[in-house]
């Protein structure tokens, strides 16, 4: 009948979503646990949301605040290149990451889901420079997370805090025990 008709048209433009800011949800909101590949299949619904995208592969560092990670599943690897996403670092935050990587075992990211036009309008973080749209469409990165933490799957933090230099220690005086 005419409530069918009615329904699909409310339900297909995706303008009406963009209406909503990116910043949706309260401060305290637990993180959605998410892979990769997922985030970067709902990323519409989840920007501005918190979330904790676990077993993500590292397949790109861009620069000390980017990298681009896809899903790190050998139970589903149809998934691969269905979406990578962008990790920005948030302002005060770089990372600590050996260049090249040792290796591009699984790291977990938490921080806040957004869409990639979103992040780059709002200029929160630099845009990273070797990432231009052809790189970008390439790569199929289709989602981002402004990142606050980037650990490796025993709990390592990757990315140490930038703000202030002069109270940091410098990292060459540590000795092995």
């Amino acid at each position: 009948g005419h409530d069918g008709s009615v329904l699909t048209m409310v339900v297909t433009p995706d303008g009406a979503r963009a209406q909503i800011p990116e910043h949706r949800f309260a401060p305290g909101t637990p993180p959605i646990t998410v892979r990769p590949s997922a985030l970067a299949q709902v990323v519409s619904e989840l920007a501005g949301s918190p979330v904790n995208v676990q077993r993500a592969r590292i397949l790109w560092v861009v620069d000390t605040h980017a990298v681009v990670i896809e899903s790190d599943s050998a139970f589903d690897p149809t998934w691969r290149d269905r979406g990578r996403v962008l990790v920005l670092l948030e302002r005060n935050r770089s990372l600590a990451i050996p260049r090249p990587p040792v290796s591009i075992a699984p790291v977990s990211v938490v921080g806040i889901a957004r869409t990639l036009l979103g992040i780059q309008a709002a200029q929160d973080v630099p845009w990273p420079q070797a990432l231009t749209r052809r790189e970008s469409e390439r790569l199929g990165i289709r989602a981002a997370i402004l990142a606050s933490s980037v650990r490796t799957s025993d709990g390592v933090e990757l990315t140490s805090s930038t703000a202030s230099p002069s109270t940091a220690a410098p990292s060459t005086t540590t000795t092995a025990p």
